[in-house]
C-alpha cells in the first residue's frame, strides 16, 4: 500500500461570523507565485477558485495552473502547459472523481483551443474532448452539480453574450449540451458586451450569478434559474473605470451576500433578500483597500471566496495570486517536550507564557518547570521538583533589572507560598501568599514590583483576583491596597479563575474568564487603578469535564483572545479597553489538534506583541509553539510533498538549517520520532530536498525545528 502523507504544519483560521469581514477586517494571508513556481514567465492569473480547502489557480498568455493549501504558498503541484495550450479555468471534478482528475476550459495560447480538457489528480495525462456546439472557446464555468457544469463563450466573439450548461462524464471523458433549457444547450443573455465568469449560487444554490464585463457605464449583473434559464436583472455596477480585459469579472453569492468584483474599482458586497432581489450595500472593498493589503497595483481577474466567507481569493498579474482574510493562518513552529528533557513522567502544562525572547513552561502533577529559545526544543533550563516535590501552577522571570536574575514561581494545589528562584533555577526561596492559607495559581506583572494573581484554594475564593508588592532581594510579597484595605476584589465569575493577564494596549486592564463552566461563562476586563470590573462578553456553550472552561483571556495589539480548554479560541476586536467589536474568528479545536497532533485539552496559551507568535500547554508534558504566516514571515515552516517515481520528496526552506524529519505511523499524542538514519539533505534555490523511499503501510511526516 502506498504511504499516506500527512502535513502537520498547518491550521486555517475558521470564522464564526456569518457576514462579510468589513474592509479594515481584512489582511494579507498568503501570495501565490504560480510563474515562479511552475519555473516560466508571468502572465495573468485567471478565475481562481476554492475547493476542498485547497487552491486552485490558472494562468494564462504564459500557460500553467497549480494547486495549493489554503494559507500555504509552497505548490502541491505547479504544471508548466506553455508550450502545449492554455486553459481560463481549472477546477477538480465533483462527488467520487473529486480527487481523481481536473477540469480545464479552453485557451487562446498558442492558438485558439475549441476543447475541455481532463487531466489526472496529479496534473498529468490531459485527455481532451470538444466543447459542444462545435468551434466554441469555454472560458470561465462552475459545477452545478456533481455532472453538470455551466460556462461562459469567450470564441467566436459573436456568441460572447451566451451561458451555456452541458452535462461532465469523466470516464470516459465526454462533454455534451445539457438540454434542459432548450435544444441548443445555451441561452443568449442580456448582458451588452460579454460574461467573464459565471458562478453557482451557495444559499441560492438554484441560480448562476454573471456581469456584463468590457462596459463601464454601469454594467449590470444577474441571475440566472438554473432550472428554467429564466434571467433577473439584480443591479448594476456603476460607473467604472478599466481597459483592455476590464469591467466586472466575478458575480458569486456567498451565505446570502452577494460580491460584485471589478478589475479596476474593487468589490461591492450587497445583502441578498432572496435569489433574485438585493437588499442595501453592506461594503465596498476599494481597488486602493486591495492594493493597500496585497501590494498590487495592477488589474483582479477573478475572485473567490469561501462558504464561510473567511477567505478570499483574487487573480492578478505578473503570475501572482493573493488570499486575504481577517488574520493569517498559523503554523506549527515547536514542540517543546518537558517531561521527556527531564526524563520524568508527562502532564498537564499550565499557563505557558513568552518572555523576553524565551518560552517558559511548566508542568503540574509531576513538577517541573522549564525555559526554551523560541522556536527550539532544547532547554535553555529545566527543572525536576518531582521528587521534592515543590509544585508550580506557573513560572515566570521577574521584570525590570531583575529579569535575568530571578523566576517567580506561584502556588501549588497543596501549597500557601510563592517562590523565588534564581535564573538558573536553583536556589528556592519561598514566602506566604498575603492574606494566609491562601493557594495562588496564575499570575502576572503590572509592573516591575507588582503582580495580580488568582486563587485556588480555599475554593471558596476562587473567584478573587489580588493584587501583590513583589520585592526581589529580600525576596517579600505583600498585599497591594489601592483597590481596598484586603488587597483583593470578588468578581462576578460563578465559578473559578484559572489565569489573569495585564493588556497589551490596553496596560492600564486586566482580563480573565469565567472557568469550569459550560453555559455562556462570561469574560472580563478589570480597571487595575480602581479594581472596577467589566463584563465584556460570553463564550458561549462549551463542552469539557475537569479542568475545563475559559481558561486564558488576553488582550494582544488591541485584539482579544479568548481560550477555552475544549473549545478553541475566539478573537474579538477592541474599540477599546472595556468593549469589543464583533467576532473577528475563531481557531476551532479541531484546527488547534490539527496543527498540534495533540486531541484533548489545552490548559493556557500566551501570544507575542506582534500576534505572530503563538504558544498553548498541552496534557502530555508537551506546549506547542505555533507562528502566524503572514506578509512578514518569510520562510514559513510548511513542509512540501510531491511524489517521483517510487519515492517521495519532501521540501522546505533552506533558511531551515537544523530542521529534523519526523515520522509516525498514527497521529496519537507523542507518537512522532526522528527518522533514524535522516535522509540526505540537497539544496536547490531557496528549498531544501529529501528523498524518501514510498514502503508499505501508512506514514505521516513533520519537522522539528
Amino acid at each position: 500500500m502506498k504511504r499516506l502523507v500527512c502535513v502537520l504544519t498547518l491550521f486555517a483560521a475558521i470564522v464564526s461570523q456569518a457576514a462579510p469581514y468589513l474592509p479594515a477586517q481584512l489582511q494579507l494571508r498568503t501570495t501565490f507565485k504560480l510563474s515562479a513556481d511552475a519555473g516560466i514567465g508571468a502572465g495573468s492569473v485567471f478565475n481562481p477558485r476554492f475547493f476542498d480547502g485547497l487552491v486552485y489557480a490558472c494562468q494564462i498568455n504564459s500557460p500553467a495552473f497549480g494547486r495549493y493549501r489554503s494559507g500555504s504558498s509552497r505548490p502541491i503541484i505547479a504544471i508548466d502547459i506553455s508550450t502545449i495550450l492554455e486553459h481560463r479555468m481549472i477546477a477538480p471534478f465533483r462527488g467520487a472523481n473529486a480527487s481523481n482528475y481536473l477540469l480545464g476550459s479552453s485557451g487562446a495560447v498558442p492558438a485558439m483551443s475549441t476543447t475541455f480538457s481532463r487531466y489526472d489528480f496529479d496534473g498529468q495525462n490531459r485527455y481532451d474532448v470538444e466543447v459542444p456546439g462545435g468551434g466554441q472557446t469555454a472560458e470561465g464555468f462552475d459545477w452545478v452539480d456533481d455532472q453538470t457544469i455551466i460556462y461562459t463563450i469567450y470564441s467566436p466573439s459573436g456568441g460572447r453574450k451566451r451561458i451555456a450548461l452541458a452535462r461532465v462524464e469523466a470516464e470516459p471523458f465526454n462533454v455534451t449540451a445539457d438540454t434542459r433549457w432548450n435544444a441548443e444547450g445555451y441561452i443568449t443573455t442580456s448582458v451588452s458586451t460579454r460574461i467573464r465568469n459565471v458562478r453557482v449560487g451557495d444559499v441560492y444554490s438554484g441560480y448562476a450569478y454573471y456581469g456584463d464585463s468590457g462596459q463601464n457605464s454601469n454594467p449590470n449583473f444577474y441571475a440566472l434559474n438554473l432550472a428554467t434559464g429564466a434571467e433577473t436583472l439584480l443591479g448594476n455596477a456603476g460607473t467604472l473605470t478599466g481597459t483592455g480585459s476590464f469591467g466586472v469579472w466575478t458575480v458569486l453569492e456567498r451565505g446570502g451576500y452577494l460580491y460584485v468584483q471589478t478589475t479596476d474599482n474593487g468589490i461591492q458586497v450587497y445583502r441578498m433578500n432572496s435569489a433574485i432581489s438585493l437588499d442595501s450595500l453592506y461594503a465596498t472593498y476599494t481597488k486602493e483597500t486591495l492594493d493597500a493589503i496585497t501590494g498590487n497595483t495592477g488589474q483582479y481577474w477573478g475572485l473567490d471566496v469561501t462558504p464561510d466567507g473567511s477567505k478570499l481569493l483574487l487573480g492578478a498579474g505578473n503570475g501572482l495570486l493573493f488570499e486575504l482574510g481577517p488574520l493569517p493562518p498559523l503554523v506549527w513552529r515547536n514542540t517543546v517536550q518537558l517531561n521527556a528533557d527531564l526524563s520524568i513522567g508527562a502532564s498537564s502544562m499550565f499557563n505557558p507564557r513568552f518572555f523576553d525572547g524565551d518560552l517558559y513552561v511548566n508542568q503540574i502533577n509531576t513538577p517541573a518547570f522549564g525555559r526554551y529559545p523560541s522556536g527550539s526544543n532544547v532547554p535553555s533550563l529545566a527543572v525536576d521538583n518531582s521528587m521534592i516535590p515543590v509544585e508550580h501552577r506557573m513560572v515566570a522571570p521577574f521584570r525590570g533589572s531583575q529579569a535575568s536574575t530571578y523566576l517567580l514561581g506561584s502556588s501549588s494545589a497543596g501549597s500557601t507560598t510563592f517562590s523565588r528562584y534564581d535564573y538558573d533555577g536553583q536556589n528556592r526561596v519561598d514566602v506566604d501568599v498575603p492574606g494566609g492559607d491562601q493557594t495562588a495559581e496564575g499570575f502576572d506583572w503590572v509592573d516591575d514590583q507588582t503582580i495580580i494573581y488568582t486563587v485556588y484554594n480555599p475554593s471558596g475564593n476562587r473567584k478573587r483576583l489580588a493584587l501583590a508588592h513583589v520585592q526581589a532581594d529580600p525576596f517579600v510579597v505583600t498585599a497591594d491596597t489601592r483597590w481596598n484595605p484586603d488587597g483583593y476584589v470578588t468578581t462576578s465569575v460563578s465559578t473559578r479563575i484559572r489565569n489573569v493577564r495585564v493588556g497589551d494596549v490596553y496596560g492600564g486592564y486586566a482580563y480573565y474568564g469565567d472557568a469550569g463552566q459550560n453555559a455562556n461563562p462570561g469574560f472580563y476586563a478589570l480597571n487595575l487603578a480602581t479594581g472596577a470590573e467589566t463584563l465584556l462578553g460570553n463564550a458561549g456553550a462549551l463542552t469539557g469535564s475537569g479542568s475545563f472552561g475559559v481558561w486564558t483571556v488576553l488582550e494582544r495589539g488591541g485584539y482579544l483572545y479568548v481560550q477555552t480548554t475544549d473549545n478553541g479560541i475566539q478573537i474579538y476586536p477592541m474599540t477599546g479597553p472595556t468593549s469589543l467589536g464583533a467576532l473577528h474568528a475563531t481557531y476551532t479545536k479541531d484546527d488547534i489538534d490539527l496543527a498540534t497532533g495533540y486531541t484533548a485539552q489545552y490548559y493556557g496559551i500566551d501570544v507575542t506583541a506582534d500576534r505572530k507568535g503563538l504558544i498553548i500547554g498541552g496534557g502530555v508534558g508537551a506546549a506547542y509553539e505555533l507562528i502566524a504566516q503572514g506578509p512578514s514571515v518569510t520562510e514559513p515552516l510548511v513542509l512540501g510533498v510531491t511524489r517521483s517515481g517510487a519515492n517521495l520528496i519532501l521540501t522546505w526552506p533552506a533558511a531551515l538549517s537544523n530542521a529534523v524529519v519526523q515520522s509516525a505511523s498514527n497521529l496519537s499524542p507523542g507518537s512522532f520520532a526522528d527518522l533514524n538514519p535522516q535522509p540526505v539533505i540537497t539544496v536547490s534555490g531557496n528549498l531544501n530536498h529529501a528523498t524518501i523511499p514510498i514502503g508499505a503501510g501508512n506514514l505521516f511526516f513533520r519537522l522539528r525545528n
